[in-house]
Protein backbone atom coordinates (compact mmCIF):
# COMPACT_ATOMS: atom_id res chain seq x y z
CA UNK A 1 0.00 0.00 0.00
CA UNK A 2 1.34 3.69 -0.44
CA UNK A 3 1.02 6.44 1.63
CA UNK A 4 -0.86 9.63 0.82
CA UNK A 5 2.83 11.60 1.62
CA UNK A 6 4.96 9.12 -0.49
CA UNK A 7 2.37 9.26 -3.93
CA UNK A 8 4.36 9.58 -6.91
CA UNK A 9 3.43 12.72 -9.44
CA UNK A 10 1.71 11.34 -11.78
CA UNK A 11 3.11 13.52 -14.65
CA UNK A 12 7.13 13.11 -14.70
CA UNK A 13 6.80 9.99 -12.62
CA UNK A 14 9.80 10.49 -10.59
CA UNK A 15 9.11 12.37 -7.51
CA UNK A 16 6.66 12.08 -4.64
CA UNK A 17 3.72 14.40 -5.29
CA UNK A 18 3.06 17.58 -3.01
CA UNK A 19 -0.12 19.15 -4.21
CA UNK A 20 -3.54 17.88 -5.97
CA UNK A 21 -4.63 19.50 -9.35
CA UNK A 22 -8.01 21.39 -8.54
CA UNK A 23 -9.48 20.21 -11.79
CA UNK A 24 -8.70 16.52 -12.15
CA UNK A 25 -7.22 15.61 -8.82
CA UNK A 26 -3.93 14.66 -10.50
CA UNK A 27 -0.99 14.07 -8.30
CA UNK A 28 2.24 16.20 -9.15
CA UNK A 29 5.37 17.81 -7.46
CA UNK A 30 5.78 21.01 -8.65
CA UNK A 31 5.24 23.85 -10.94
CA UNK A 32 6.64 22.90 -13.54
CA UNK A 33 4.62 19.44 -13.70
CA UNK A 34 1.84 21.30 -13.49
CA UNK A 35 2.81 23.36 -16.65
CA UNK A 36 3.51 20.18 -18.67
CA UNK A 37 2.52 19.49 -21.96
CA UNK A 38 0.83 16.60 -20.65
CA UNK A 39 -1.21 18.64 -17.88
CA UNK A 40 -1.62 21.47 -20.41
CA UNK A 41 -5.45 20.95 -20.90
CA UNK A 42 -5.80 21.61 -17.10
CA UNK A 43 -2.84 24.17 -16.84
CA UNK A 44 -4.46 26.63 -19.56
CA UNK A 45 -7.93 25.90 -18.29
CA UNK A 46 -6.31 27.18 -14.59
CA UNK A 47 -4.83 30.51 -15.63
CA UNK A 48 -7.31 31.44 -17.94
CA UNK A 49 -9.73 31.10 -15.10
CA UNK A 50 -7.53 32.95 -12.82
CA UNK A 51 -7.31 36.22 -15.12
CA UNK A 52 -10.96 35.77 -15.56
CA UNK A 53 -11.65 36.16 -12.01
CA UNK A 54 -9.17 38.69 -11.08
CA UNK A 55 -10.85 40.93 -14.01
CA UNK A 56 -14.38 40.21 -11.93
CA UNK A 57 -13.31 40.03 -8.36
CA UNK A 58 -11.62 43.80 -8.82
CA UNK A 59 -14.08 46.36 -10.05
CA UNK A 60 -11.99 48.79 -8.06
CA UNK A 61 -8.98 48.43 -10.89
CA UNK A 62 -8.08 51.00 -13.19
CA UNK A 63 -9.82 51.43 -16.47
CA UNK A 64 -5.54 50.59 -18.08
CA UNK A 65 -5.12 47.73 -15.39
CA UNK A 66 -8.15 45.97 -16.63
CA UNK A 67 -7.39 46.45 -20.15
CA UNK A 68 -3.88 45.11 -19.70
CA UNK A 69 -5.40 41.87 -18.19
CA UNK A 70 -8.01 41.43 -21.28
CA UNK A 71 -5.02 41.81 -23.60
CA UNK A 72 -3.21 39.40 -22.17
CA UNK A 73 -5.84 37.17 -21.88
CA UNK A 74 -6.12 37.51 -25.76
CA UNK A 75 -2.91 36.97 -26.50
CA UNK A 76 -3.07 33.61 -24.32
CA UNK A 77 -5.76 32.23 -26.54
CA UNK A 78 -4.49 33.49 -29.77
CA UNK A 79 -1.16 31.76 -29.03
CA UNK A 80 -3.10 28.65 -27.87
CA UNK A 81 -4.54 28.32 -31.00
CA UNK A 82 -2.02 28.69 -33.04
CA UNK A 83 -0.25 26.10 -31.63
CA UNK A 84 -3.01 24.02 -31.67
CA UNK A 85 -2.80 24.80 -35.50
CA UNK A 86 0.78 24.22 -36.06
CA UNK A 87 -0.09 20.76 -34.48
CA UNK A 88 -3.09 19.93 -36.87
CA UNK A 89 -0.74 21.08 -40.01
CA UNK A 90 1.99 18.91 -38.52
CA UNK A 91 -0.76 16.26 -38.43
CA UNK A 92 -1.74 16.87 -41.87
CA UNK A 93 1.78 16.65 -43.23
CA UNK A 94 2.87 13.47 -41.58
CA UNK A 95 -0.06 11.63 -42.94
CA UNK A 96 0.55 12.83 -46.44
CA UNK A 97 3.56 11.91 -46.14
CA UNK A 98 3.36 8.23 -45.20
CA UNK A 99 3.54 6.66 -48.34
CA UNK A 100 6.02 8.94 -50.24
CA UNK A 101 9.56 8.32 -51.10
CA UNK A 102 11.46 10.13 -49.37
CA UNK A 103 14.18 10.17 -51.61
CA UNK A 104 12.25 11.94 -54.16
CA UNK A 105 12.36 15.89 -54.00
CA UNK A 106 9.57 15.99 -57.12
CA UNK A 107 7.00 13.67 -55.30
CA UNK A 108 7.83 15.72 -51.40
CA UNK A 109 7.16 19.14 -53.55
CA UNK A 110 4.29 17.87 -55.40
CA UNK A 111 2.84 17.09 -51.72
CA UNK A 112 3.50 20.47 -50.36
CA UNK A 113 0.45 23.33 -50.72
CA UNK A 114 1.36 26.76 -52.24
CA UNK A 115 1.70 28.01 -48.73
CA UNK A 116 4.43 25.65 -47.07
CA UNK A 117 6.02 26.24 -50.52
CA UNK A 118 6.19 29.95 -50.03
CA UNK A 119 7.54 29.45 -46.52
CA UNK A 120 9.68 26.88 -47.96
CA UNK A 121 11.12 29.11 -50.36
CA UNK A 122 11.15 32.43 -47.58
CA UNK A 123 13.02 30.32 -45.36
CA UNK A 124 15.76 29.57 -48.01
CA UNK A 125 16.27 33.29 -49.72
CA UNK A 126 17.10 33.66 -46.00
CA UNK A 127 20.09 31.62 -45.45
CA UNK A 128 21.11 33.72 -42.24
CA UNK A 129 17.62 33.10 -40.37
CA UNK A 130 17.45 30.71 -37.71
CA UNK A 131 15.12 28.38 -39.62
CA UNK A 132 16.83 28.35 -42.21
CA UNK A 133 20.23 27.75 -39.99
CA UNK A 134 18.32 24.52 -38.22
CA UNK A 135 17.72 23.01 -41.70
CA UNK A 136 21.11 23.76 -43.10
CA UNK A 137 23.10 21.79 -39.86
CA UNK A 138 20.85 19.15 -39.90
CA UNK A 139 22.70 15.44 -39.55
CA UNK A 140 20.85 14.31 -42.85
CA UNK A 141 22.05 17.07 -44.91
CA UNK A 142 25.92 16.61 -43.28
CA UNK A 143 25.53 12.95 -44.28
CA UNK A 144 24.44 13.75 -47.76
CA UNK A 145 27.02 16.85 -48.34
CA UNK A 146 29.06 15.80 -51.50
CA UNK A 147 32.67 16.71 -51.53
CA UNK A 148 33.59 18.47 -55.19
CA UNK A 149 35.60 16.10 -57.19
CA UNK A 150 39.05 18.11 -57.37
CA UNK A 151 39.03 18.23 -53.40
CA UNK A 152 37.92 13.90 -53.36
CA UNK A 153 38.73 10.69 -54.00
CA UNK A 154 35.92 10.79 -56.72
CA UNK A 155 36.82 10.90 -60.18
CA UNK A 156 36.76 13.80 -62.49
CA UNK A 157 34.80 14.37 -65.28
CA UNK A 158 35.39 13.67 -69.21
CA UNK A 159 37.28 16.78 -70.55
CA UNK A 160 36.04 18.48 -73.32
CA UNK A 161 37.30 17.90 -76.80
CA UNK A 162 38.76 20.40 -78.57
CA UNK A 163 39.09 20.84 -82.55
CA UNK A 164 42.40 20.87 -84.19
CA UNK A 165 41.05 23.86 -85.70
CA UNK A 166 40.86 25.62 -82.65
CA UNK A 167 44.16 24.42 -81.19
CA UNK A 168 46.33 27.76 -82.27
CA UNK A 169 45.32 31.26 -80.45
CA UNK A 170 43.55 33.10 -83.36
CA UNK A 171 44.29 36.28 -81.80
CA UNK A 172 41.33 37.65 -81.05
CA UNK A 173 40.91 39.67 -77.84
CA UNK A 174 41.60 37.51 -74.57
CA UNK A 175 38.35 35.63 -72.76
CA UNK A 176 40.65 35.01 -69.30
CA UNK A 177 38.48 36.71 -66.85
CA UNK A 178 35.19 35.19 -68.30
CA UNK A 179 36.88 32.46 -67.76
CA UNK A 180 37.36 33.36 -64.45
CA UNK A 181 34.10 34.13 -63.96
CA UNK A 182 33.15 30.77 -65.39
CA UNK A 183 35.40 28.72 -63.42
CA UNK A 184 34.22 30.69 -59.86
CA UNK A 185 30.26 29.94 -61.29
CA UNK A 186 31.05 26.24 -61.60
CA UNK A 187 32.34 26.17 -58.31
CA UNK A 188 29.83 27.97 -56.05
CA UNK A 189 27.17 25.73 -58.23
CA UNK A 190 28.93 22.39 -57.37
CA UNK A 191 29.20 23.34 -53.40
CA UNK A 192 25.86 25.05 -53.69
CA UNK A 193 23.87 22.44 -54.80
CA UNK A 194 26.30 19.40 -53.55
CA UNK A 195 26.51 17.74 -56.46
CA UNK A 196 29.68 16.66 -58.33
CA UNK A 197 30.20 16.13 -61.04
CA UNK A 198 27.53 18.31 -61.93
CA UNK A 199 26.65 16.25 -65.30
CA UNK A 200 25.77 13.14 -62.82
CA UNK A 201 22.64 15.15 -61.76
CA UNK A 202 18.97 13.90 -61.54
CA UNK A 203 17.08 16.03 -64.14
CA UNK A 204 15.44 18.52 -61.15
CA UNK A 205 18.90 18.98 -60.05
CA UNK A 206 20.36 19.24 -63.43
CA UNK A 207 17.67 22.39 -64.23
CA UNK A 208 18.47 23.74 -60.74
CA UNK A 209 22.32 23.92 -61.85
CA UNK A 210 21.80 25.04 -65.25
CA UNK A 211 19.40 28.20 -64.25
CA UNK A 212 21.73 29.01 -61.53
CA UNK A 213 24.47 28.99 -64.03
CA UNK A 214 22.18 31.53 -66.20
CA UNK A 215 21.87 33.48 -63.61
CA UNK A 216 25.54 33.72 -62.26
CA UNK A 217 26.98 34.07 -65.66
CA UNK A 218 24.45 35.25 -68.44
CA UNK A 219 26.91 36.03 -71.03
CA UNK A 220 27.72 32.23 -71.02
CA UNK A 221 24.18 31.35 -71.80
CA UNK A 222 23.05 34.19 -73.81
CA UNK A 223 22.91 33.83 -77.46
CA UNK A 224 23.77 37.82 -77.99
CA UNK A 225 25.71 38.62 -75.04
CA UNK A 226 29.02 40.53 -76.05
CA UNK A 227 30.26 40.88 -72.06
CA UNK A 228 33.76 40.86 -72.31
CA UNK A 229 35.30 41.71 -69.15
CA UNK A 230 38.70 44.11 -69.11
CA UNK A 231 39.66 42.42 -65.41
CA UNK A 232 39.16 40.17 -62.38
CA UNK A 233 37.80 42.88 -60.06
CA UNK A 234 35.53 43.31 -62.82
CA UNK A 235 34.26 39.64 -63.47
CA UNK A 236 34.37 39.22 -59.57
CA UNK A 237 32.04 42.64 -58.93
CA UNK A 238 29.52 41.09 -61.00
CA UNK A 239 29.46 38.15 -60.10
CA UNK A 240 29.07 38.70 -56.44
CA UNK A 241 25.94 41.32 -57.35
CA UNK A 242 24.27 38.58 -58.37
CA UNK A 243 24.74 36.19 -55.84
CA UNK A 244 22.56 36.08 -52.88
CA UNK A 245 23.15 38.76 -50.49
CA UNK A 246 23.60 36.78 -46.93
CA UNK A 247 25.64 34.47 -48.43
CA UNK A 248 28.12 36.43 -50.60
CA UNK A 249 30.78 36.69 -47.84
CA UNK A 250 34.75 37.08 -47.88
CA UNK A 251 35.24 33.51 -46.39
CA UNK A 252 33.13 31.99 -49.30
CA UNK A 253 34.45 34.72 -52.25
CA UNK A 254 37.82 33.19 -51.55
CA UNK A 255 36.84 29.33 -51.19
CA UNK A 256 35.58 29.90 -54.53
CA UNK A 257 38.70 31.48 -56.16
CA UNK A 258 40.88 28.87 -54.36
CA UNK A 259 38.56 26.42 -56.51
CA UNK A 260 39.03 28.17 -59.55
CA UNK A 261 42.61 28.49 -59.07
CA UNK A 262 43.07 24.70 -58.40
CA UNK A 263 40.89 24.01 -60.88
CA UNK A 264 42.94 26.03 -63.71
CA UNK A 265 46.44 25.88 -62.32
CA UNK A 266 48.37 23.51 -64.50
CA UNK A 267 50.59 21.02 -62.24
CA UNK A 268 54.30 21.16 -61.92
CA UNK A 269 54.67 17.92 -63.18
CA UNK A 270 51.86 16.72 -65.84
CA UNK A 271 50.67 13.66 -66.51
CA UNK A 272 51.58 12.64 -70.10
CA UNK A 273 48.25 11.07 -70.52
CA UNK A 274 46.07 13.59 -69.36
CA UNK A 275 47.92 17.08 -69.84
CA UNK A 276 48.54 20.58 -67.80
CA UNK A 277 45.09 21.44 -68.10
CA UNK A 278 43.61 18.44 -67.25
CA UNK A 279 41.68 19.71 -64.46
CA UNK A 280 40.00 22.55 -66.34
CA UNK A 281 39.20 20.71 -69.40
CA UNK A 282 37.42 18.24 -66.91
CA UNK A 283 35.43 21.03 -65.26
CA UNK A 284 34.45 22.80 -68.83
CA UNK A 285 33.38 19.06 -70.02
CA UNK A 286 31.15 18.70 -67.01
CA UNK A 287 29.39 22.24 -68.15
CA UNK A 288 29.48 20.94 -71.67
CA UNK A 289 27.40 17.79 -70.62
CA UNK A 290 24.97 19.75 -68.21
CA UNK A 291 24.28 22.30 -71.50
CA UNK A 292 24.22 19.63 -73.97
CA UNK A 293 21.21 20.41 -75.35
CA UNK A 294 22.56 24.34 -76.34
CA UNK A 295 24.81 23.95 -78.76
CA UNK A 296 25.83 28.11 -78.33
CA UNK A 297 26.84 27.34 -75.33
CA UNK A 298 28.70 24.43 -75.91
CA UNK A 299 30.82 26.02 -78.36
CA UNK A 300 31.42 28.64 -75.93
CA UNK A 301 32.92 26.22 -73.54
CA UNK A 302 35.20 24.23 -76.58
CA UNK A 303 36.54 28.20 -77.19
CA UNK A 304 37.54 28.73 -73.71
CA UNK A 305 38.89 25.06 -73.70
CA UNK A 306 41.20 26.27 -76.66
CA UNK A 307 42.53 29.17 -74.83
CA UNK A 308 43.60 27.38 -71.73
CA UNK A 309 47.22 27.03 -72.56
CA UNK A 310 47.86 30.71 -73.04
CA UNK A 311 45.83 31.79 -70.03
CA UNK A 312 45.21 29.08 -67.63
CA UNK A 313 48.52 30.13 -65.22
CA UNK A 314 47.70 33.54 -64.79
CA UNK A 315 44.19 33.19 -64.39
CA UNK A 316 45.44 30.87 -61.19
CA UNK A 317 48.20 33.37 -60.29
CA UNK A 318 44.82 36.45 -60.24
CA UNK A 319 42.11 34.04 -58.48
CA UNK A 320 44.59 32.97 -55.66
CA UNK A 321 45.67 36.67 -54.89
CA UNK A 322 42.54 37.87 -54.92
CA UNK A 323 41.88 34.93 -52.36
CA UNK A 324 44.57 36.01 -50.36
CA UNK A 325 43.35 39.64 -50.26
CA UNK A 326 39.92 38.62 -49.25
CA UNK A 327 41.02 36.53 -46.79
CA UNK A 328 43.28 38.99 -45.35
CA UNK A 329 40.40 41.22 -44.93
CA UNK A 330 37.80 39.06 -43.43
CA UNK A 331 40.49 37.87 -40.60
CA UNK A 332 42.82 40.97 -39.78
CA UNK A 333 42.97 44.98 -41.47
CA UNK A 334 46.24 45.57 -40.17
CA UNK A 335 47.79 42.77 -42.22
CA UNK A 336 50.17 44.47 -45.13
CA UNK A 337 49.10 43.00 -48.17
CA UNK A 338 50.63 45.63 -50.47
CA UNK A 339 53.83 44.17 -50.47
CA UNK A 340 52.23 40.69 -51.25
CA UNK A 341 50.35 41.74 -53.87
CA UNK A 342 53.22 43.27 -55.65
CA UNK A 343 55.30 40.71 -55.92
CA UNK A 344 52.21 38.45 -56.74
CA UNK A 345 51.83 41.21 -59.56
CA UNK A 346 55.44 40.77 -61.04
CA UNK A 347 54.88 37.17 -61.37
CA UNK A 348 51.56 37.17 -62.97
CA UNK A 349 53.14 40.41 -65.52
CA UNK A 350 56.04 37.42 -66.19
CA UNK A 351 53.11 35.20 -67.09
CA UNK A 352 51.16 37.03 -69.04
CA UNK A 353 49.98 35.81 -72.41
CA UNK A 354 52.30 38.02 -74.27
CA UNK A 355 55.02 36.59 -72.59
CA UNK A 356 54.43 33.11 -72.21
CA UNK A 357 55.99 30.84 -75.07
Amino acid sequence: MTSPDTVTCKLCRRQFSKYTCPICNVPYCSLTCFRSPSHSQCSETFYKKQVESDIRAEPSKSAQERQRMLELLKRFEEESLDAEEEDEEESDLARRMQDVDLESSDQLWALLTPDEREKFLKVMENPSSELAQQLLASQELENEKQDPWWDSDSSSPEPIQVPPSLSSPNGGPSLIYNICAVFVTYAYTTRHLSISPLSTALESDAEAARFLISQLTPFLTSRTSKTLHRTLDDALTELHSRLPPDSATPQLLALLLRDAASLLRPPLVADESTGPHARALGALGDLHVLFQTRAHVGHKLTFYAAQLPTIARQAALELDLNAKVREADSVSEGVEWERVEAAERRRIVELSPENVQ
